[in-house]
């Protein structure tokens, strides 16, 4: 689970972390360190545990789903904020993200990155595990990464499948699981061998420090089902989790992964 990743990263380097997690939302594993469960809609509750355990600094992972209204309850801190949290329905996920980051920040928080705290938890330059892309690959990854990086501008997506060329699949608000699903679909490129890559990559200008994109061992699975030969993700700013396993993963399928150098936000 990758906020107890984390917190194990961050306490391995000397620090401390205290985890607040939505319930329904975080895995139980979290109870592994100092923490506090809060339900949707308790912004006070959320603001005192942070203030309770004395944080000066805040980092925002992982992915939720949209609740239940049923479960949602208002405490008087997310009454107080409420403009603010009405104002979250407006925009794509970048404006969403940024006016998050903002609100804590006016809470006195500085909100880094998953990266900046955990740095082991991003890939490097190169490959991660014994295999390496192919020329033909290289191709593909060029391809793909001039795709993404288009796409990203618009605020679409942040990954693509590509494979002799040929862009196979664009990620769009379905994410990476379903458009690799839907890559695995399309199988005529394949001809008994292994082709194509998935490219995950920021968005230029993406808030890194709340939605840092993330592959796992369960993209490496739906990356071999799909046929695919490897996974290029940009260094430094792509979360994995699970890191190990993901890598051991890859090695079993006969896939590799390999971090791409990052082009920046000017890009």
């Amino acid at each position: 689970m990758l906020p107890v990743r984390v917190a194990q990263s961050v306490a391995a380097r000397g620090g401390s972390a205290h985890i607040v997690g939505l319930m329904g939302e975080a895995d139980k594993a979290i109870e592994a360190f100092p923490h506090t469960w809060v339900k949707w809609g308790e912004v006070g509750g959320i603001l005192r545990a942070l203030d309770g355990a004395g944080a000066k600094s805040l980092v925002i992972i992982g992915s939720v789903n949209r609740p239940d209204l049923a479960d949602v309850r208002l405490d008087f801190g997310a009454i107080r904020n409420l403009p603010l949290l009405l104002s979250l329905k407006v925009g794509g996920d970048d404006s969403i993200l940024s006016t998050i980051v903002r609100f804590f920040e006016n809470k006195g928080l500085t909100v880094l990155g998953a990266h900046e705290v955990a740095p082991d938890l991003v890939a490097p330059v190169g490959p991660l595990g014994r295999r390496a892309p192919t020329k033909d690959d290289a191709r593909d990854i060029a391809h793909g990464t001039e795709v993404v990086r288009t796409l990203g501008r618009l605020d679409v997506g942040q990954g693509a499948v590509i494979a002799r060329g040929y862009v196979l699949a664009v990620e769009a608000a379905e994410g990476t699981d379903e458009m690799l699903e839907r890559a695995g679909r399309l199988r005529q490129w394949g001809e008994g061998k292994r082709r194509g890559v998935l490219v995950k990559m920021s968005k230029p200008g993406q808030e890194l420090r709340v939605d840092l994109p993330t592959i796992g061992p369960k993209t490496v699975e739906l990356a071999a089902k799909a046929g695919l030969s490897g996974i290029a993700i940009e260094a430094g700013r792509v979360l994995i989790a699970e890191r190990d396993e993901a890598v051991a993963a890859a090695e079993r399928a006969g896939l590799f992964i390999a971090g791409i150098p990052a082009l920046g936000d000017g890009a």
